[in-house]
């Protein structure tokens, strides 16, 4: 369908898609709540979840946009800082400030009255409507912090990691950090250095992985494109790798058969756990008062908990039946984690974590979409292929891995794999 075509969302999915839609020459307005883009980069937005020492996970090389290089004198893992510099020079460089309307809050997002196949109409929080021929959500999905209840009545604060910004927020504290994920590895490392006592629970262990492998970033050498036996087998061998060398070091590990399990980034875990400067504690059972019990039936006091359980993706602004959302699934039920089966021009960028860097895999996303539309305003008669395709249903993401209780973590997938399904699929429309 040719017409002005509406994108929410200004943090990286959002600009990832400004970039590709603005390339294809298509018309468009980028839709952006706050004051500034960058989505959570933005330390100063009260809904971001970076805290003072938060630097990105995937190395600069491979964090950055495709066409465009972070700066050299960037350290390998930048901070939350100069990350946000980086998307603003981005917007500058391809000219994408035209297009984004800042304190432009979306309140609902609804078919037009003739149905989605005339497009969309969307209400801002000042209350007025515009009309789309079509609409990108590309808020992302570190939105809803997942928090988890525990019996008991808890006289201390309980935090999720969305509500740590600080190290302050530790200084002689005894801390118990629950999670095994980026965000608890960041905060841990925070509490080591600040805190009166860390403790660090998990129901079933975990990995570490070096940023560093002989003088190279880590990630580096794993995203090297290779056939898929072949990075089945090397995702296997590293990740046997991983747990031999936490297992040496005293640090409590995952076993194989239950699944892969996505690693932490940094070795100041490793220090800390054989320093003794962590004390690992397994599932909690129960809070009561500043006391904590985990399943093992040992206690511990504690002046603070921090959750860093992760988050949930969230769209309230649009209805959840439009998402093929249902009431007891995690996320929506996405083809390609973009395309809702039986809505048309409705689309998602950026809900998706792969095994590795982020952002190039929300560029091909954006990409498809903007062939999407392309095709469509120019009446291809691919429209109708690709449609079928995704009314087919689901395609293979993770390369066949298995992925422990991978039911939680429905957003992963192998980054070539999904790499591989965008390029067939993008094929379609030509």
């Amino acid at each position: 369908m040719s017409g002005r075509y509406c994108v929410i969302g200004a943090g990286a999915a959002g600009l990832a898609t400004a970039r590709q839609f603005a390339a294809r020459g298509l018309s468009f307005d980028v839709l952006e709540a706050a004051d500034d883009i960058g989505g959570i980069w933005d330390a100063g937005r009260a809904d971001s979840p970076m805290s003072r020492n938060t630097h990105v996970i995937a190395s600069k090389a491979l964090q950055a946009f495709t066409d465009f290089p972070m700066p050299a004198e960037y350290p390998d893992y930048p901070g939350h800082e100069q990350v946000l510099a980086y998307l603003h020079d981005f917007a500058d460089a391809h000219d994408l400030w035209p297009h984004i309307r800042l304190h432009s809050a979306v309140r609902r997002v609804r078919p037009a009255v003739d149905g989605p196949s005339a497009g969309w109409r969307v209400t801002l929080a000042d209350g007025s409507d515009h009309n789309y021929a079509a609409v990108v959500i590309a808020t992302g999905h570190d939105r809803l912090p997942r928090r988890v209840e525990f019996d008991g009545t808890a006289s201390i604060p309980v935090l999720h990691a969305n509500e740590y910004h600080h190290p302050a927020q530790l200084t002689d504290r005894r801390v118990l950090v629950v999670g095994a994920g980026q965000s608890a590895a960041d905060i841990l490392s925070d509490c080591v250095v600040t805190a009166a006592t860390t403790l660090h629970s998990s129901r079933r262990g975990f990995y570490c992985m070096p940023k560093y492998l002989f003088g190279r970033t880590t990630d580096s050498m794993l995203q090297t494109p290779m056939w898929r036996p072949l990075r089945r087998a090397s995702y296997k061998m590293f990740f046997r790798f991983l747990r031999y060398r936490s297992a040496a070091l005293g640090i409590p590990v995952p076993d194989f058969t239950n699944g892969l399990v996505i690693p932490m980034l940094g070795d100041q875990l490793h220090h800390a756990y054989t320093h003794g400067d962590i004390s690992y504690k397994p599932g909690v059972r129960s809070i009561d008062d500043d006391r904590v019990t985990f399943t093992d039936g040992s206690e511990e006091k504690v002046d603070l908990v921090i959750l860093a359980t992760g988050y949930l993706p969230s769209y309230p602004f649009v209805d959840r039946a439009h998402l093929n959302w249902s009431p007891d699934q995690l996320r929506p039920g996405l083809y390609l984690n973009i395309f809702p089966p039986g809505t048309p021009n409705l689309f998602v960028v950026g809900m998706v974590r792969p095994i590795g860097s982020h952002w190039d895999i929300y560029e091909a996303q954006a990409g498809l979409v903007a062939d999407y539309l392309r095709a469509g305003a120019e009446t291809s008669s691919h429209i109708a292929r690709f449609d079928a395709t995704v009314r087919e249903g689901r395609v293979e993401l993770r390369a066949g891995l298995r992925l422990y209780n991978a039911g939680q973590y429905p957003l992963v997938v192998e980054k070539q794999e999904y790499r591989n399904q965008i390029r067939r699929h993008a094929k379609l429309l030509r």
